[in-house]
């Protein structure tokens, strides 16, 4: 587990921590200054990125940048390592929507399909808007569906099931028409989790384990887990690895994992045009306004958010504990900031702007050809 090594303004918001500063300013604020900035005319060196790492807040961290050949920048700080487990929390969504994507490429699923094709409680009565609801909608957060994250409490009921928490959410947190409104929160997620372990007749941690653990070579205890295996918390409760996150990434940026039409589905805008964006992660207006895909965010430095970043650019999908993993989809550049912070609320706080600089960096030195 990492801790602070000072006490850290907190602001929880619906999933992940998240950072009410520029990434520059947050980064000062920490201790960490861009090198190039010091007067001295030396370019940046993978030497100064491990001394920034070094002299952030972090105790306990590990820090990789990489691309489609895989790690090309691996450092670690205190007694983390990576290849330790650790709680991904909000981090987990972007495996859950890969995973899904992956079982649509394989034709089991379709994101046109509605939950009553496969939940046998859910309504088709056309009058009824649930009826409306799309896996399309339900993996980009525009389902209708309200509740943020100590809004839908059976996600953390390890006794319940997947199923019997998705039945629940229909209940009770229908609020929106489908398609209209953007709300962060863990209820889409949960029926569509509840949708493709009824039409697979897995469960949703051997789902991931068959589409994209095993292939990938991931660890075993890299799975959908928490709070258990009848009922994972699809939004965030997977538990995985630095190392492992990695492969993922690189398996993207290589295109070992998703066909290039799946992956321009996977990061496409769903939050543009007339979306009502009700409940947003704090992150998604901190250093600009980001918009969301699926499962995942799209990174803009803009406010407010422009056609610019309508472009391909940088995917993320930080964790409420810290883990913050990133891809730039432009430049094939990925990073993941692997770290557990379990003693503050405001997490993302301190890795998003890190994040973000360091990441900035790497790239810069990956395009240059610097040999780590």
């Amino acid at each position: 587990m990492v801790h602070l090594s000072f006490v850290a303004c907190g602001l929880a918001c619906l999933g992940f921590a998240c950072s009410s500063a520029s990434p520059k300013d947050s980064a000062e604020d920490s201790g960490t200054v861009d090198p190039r900035d010091s007067g001295s005319g030396a370019g940046l060196t993978w030497e100064m990125l491990e001394e920034s790492i070094d002299a952030s807040v972090l105790v306990d961290a590990t820090v990789l940048f990489g691309n489609s050949d895989g790690v090309q920048f691996s450092h670690s700080k205190g007694d983390s390592t990576g290849e330790e487990f650790l709680l991904l929390a909000s981090a987990s969504k972007w495996l859950a929507s890969i995973t899904i994507l992956s079982l649509v490429e394989d034709s089991v699923v379709s994101l046109e399909d509605h939950p009553q094709e496969y939940l046998e409680w859910w309504t088709s009565d056309p009058s009824d808007s649930r009826s409306e609801v799309t896996l399309e909608q339900l993996l980009s957060f525009t389902s209708g569906l309200t509740g943020a994250e100590d809004g839908v409490p059976c996600v953390k009921d390890g006794e319940s099931t997947i199923e019997a928490c998705a039945q629940e959410i229909y209940s009770t947190l229908f609020a929106h028409e489908p398609g209209e409104v953007f709300v962060y929160g863990p209820a889409h997620l949960q029926v569509a989790g509840a949708m493709v372990t009824e039409a697979t007749g897995e469960t949703f941690h051997r789902l991931f384990r068959n589409q994209v653990g095993e292939p990938l070579g991931l660890k075993t205890l890299t799975s959908f887990g928490v709070p258990s295996l009848a009922n994972p918390r699809v939004a965030g409760g997977a538990l995985g690895s630095a190392e492992d996150y990695a492969k993922v990434l690189t398996a993207l940026s290589s295109g070992a994992l998703l066909s290039p039409e799946s992956m321009e589905v996977l990061g496409r805008d769903r939050t543009g045009g007339e979306v009502v964006m009700q409940e947003v992660p704090e992150a998604a207006t901190a250093s600009g306004e980001w918009h969301y895909a699926l499962g995942c965010c799209r990174e803009c430095a803009e406010t407010p958010y422009s056609a610019d970043c309508d472009q391909p650019g940088v995917l993320s999908s930080p964790g409420m504990f810290g883990f913050y993993p990133m891809w730039d989809t432009a430049r094939g550049n990925w990073g993941v900031i692997g770290v557990e912070i379990l003693d503050n609320d405001g997490s993302a706080d301190i890795t998003v702007p890190l994040g973000q600089e360091w990441f900035q960096w790497a790239g810069e030195l990956l395009e240059e050809g610097a040999p780590p």
